[in-house]
């Protein structure tokens, strides 16, 4: 996955939420743990991809 893709994910994420807290009349927190929780979904999938990556690396080192 690119980091464009995360982004979009993210910002989907972002945005659903805080829509959502504000549908309850709760704008300024929505807002708040919407950009809070788009940061925790792109830095997650940031570590996963990263992850993966090192485990393919180390598959094909370990098979030469």
């Amino acid at each position: 996955m690119s980091r464009r893709n995360m982004a979009i994910v993210a910002a989907c994420f972002g945005i659903a939420y805080a829509v959502s807290g504000a549908i309850r009349d709760q704008i300024l927190p929505a807002i708040v743990t919407g950009v809070l929780g788009a940061v925790l979904v792109y830095l997650v999938l940031m570590r996963v991809t990263e992850h993966n990556a090192a485990v393919r690396r180390r598959r094909e080192r370990d098979r030469a």
